[in-house]
């Protein structure tokens, strides 16, 4: 084990994304993770695919290994009171809980803050949900990042404007929360550090997204307009901007060149109408608009995405092909930056996830590692972190409380 987190220990009570890739973060940063399930109340993420080689079963996702790479996993029935003492065990051992149940859930277990700070006061403990924990609406409420998605507004801003909304790409807010909630760990592990106290942390996955699209509320907080959905349009307030065709099949490059230096740069590439004097000016562009994107469109239609990027870049226009999951996979800068890790499973062999978000010059990273498998390192850990014997240990399996 190594990295700047190195001898922090984490106990991850979560599921699904936000909270695993909270955990994962943490994981990447040298942090002891151990990851809490059970055969009877999987990680429904284990379900979700894709699964290696199209094949379904709950340890053949690779998302699951993406989100859970480098942790420890438990797997016990923690509504049972000796599998609660378990847990309270592994708190007593933690600095760090995290957990993703819908408000009320952990109450019922006795396992929610409040209990778990009596018992060791300086834990910081995680709870991220779709509205939060307090609140009119927040008990009670369940549900994934496509309903985050849909209560930040952001899934009304997406699609045709004749047209009902499309909605995000997958649980949109799962992504957008971790972002929140590990600077959140990160600064309570800190003040710990300089004051022996713990922290509780509350994030709602809505209003994490509601971040991320805040122009659209300064939109109506100034001026009571909703703003609506546009397809495809670039900013209504820089031309040129935008998605075009490119040759092939479904192939599309995005440029901005609307700043008056870029905008002569991309004149100077394109050539044909658009060194017409009339489109000098933001404001003249920002008129002519269709006729502008019809003569870009026409320029990228003949040319393959990728020739296109790197002709309008080469002049110092910015530009980028629309990438797919392929672009991704063989993309070389990404591969320099060994974003792309791979690993082994004794299910179904290779596969790659992704690596660390970050690297440091002075501290290693811990190496990529695959997800546990169910209840993989059950023993270990009820051995090692909760200090149990092996007669212990057997009467929870006898018991049925593992796995």
């Amino acid at each position: 084990m190594a990295g700047p987190l190195e001898g922090i220990r984490v106990l991850d009570m979560s599921w699904v994304m936000v909270g695993p890739v909270s955990g994962r973060y943490l994981a990447d940063l040298g942090a002891d993770v151990v990851k809490v399930e059970s055969r009877s109340r999987i990680d429904p993420l284990r379900t979700l695919g894709p699964f290696k080689d199209g094949k379904p079963g709950v340890e053949r996702s690779v998302s699951y290994h993406n989100l859970n790479a480098g942790k420890r996993g438990l797997a016990i029935n923690i509504k049972e009171p000796r599998g609660r003492d378990v847990i309270l065990r592994l708190v007593d051992w933690a600095d760090v809980v995290l957990e993703s149940f819908t408000p009320g859930v952990l109450e019922s277990l006795r396992l929610d803050y409040a209990n778990l700070k009596a018992r060791k006061p300086d834990i910081i403990m995680v709870s991220t949900s779709i509205l939060g924990q307090t609140g009119p609406h927040a008990a009670g409420t369940s549900g994934v990042g496509t309903m985050g998605a849909a209560m930040s507004g952001a899934s009304g801003l997406l699609g045709w404007p004749d047209r009902p909304p499309c909605g995000t790409y997958g649980p949109w807010t799962d992504g957008v929360a971790p972002r929140f909630i590990v600077p959140s760990i990160l600064a309570a592990l800190h003040r710990k550090s300089r004051t022996g106290e713990g922290t509780y942390i509350d994030v709602a996955q809505a209003e994490a997204g509601i971040q991320f699209i805040m122009p659209a509320y300064y939109e109506y907080a100034a001026n009571g307009t909703i703003p609506m959905r546009r397809g495809y349009a670039g900013s209504p307030l820089r031309c040129p901007q935008g998605t075009y065709p490119c040759a092939g099949e479904d192939r599309w490059i995005v440029i901005d060149a609307s700043e008056d230096a870029r905008w002569k740069r991309l004149r100077e590439v394109i050539g044909g109408e658009l060194a017409d004097a009339k489109y000098e000016t933001l404001i003249a562009r920002l008129r002519n608009r269709q006729a502008i994107e019809r003569v870009i469109s026409e320029w990228t239609r003949t040319r393959d995405a990728d020739e296109a990027e790197t002709t309008l870049q080469a002049s110092g226009v910015p530009a980028h092909i629309v990438s797919r999951a392929g672009d991704l996979a063989r993309d070389p800068h990404l591969r320099h930056l060994n974003h792309l890790r791979r690993i082994e499973d004794p299910e179904f062999g290779e596969a790659e996830i992704e690596g660390p978000r970050s690297s440091f010059d002075r501290t290693p990273l811990p190496e990529t590692r695959r997800g546990p498998r169910i209840g993989e390192h059950s023993a270990e850990i009820l051995r090692e972190l909760c200090g149990m014997s092996e007669h212990e240990i057997a009467e929870l399996k006898e018991a049925g409380l593992l796995g």
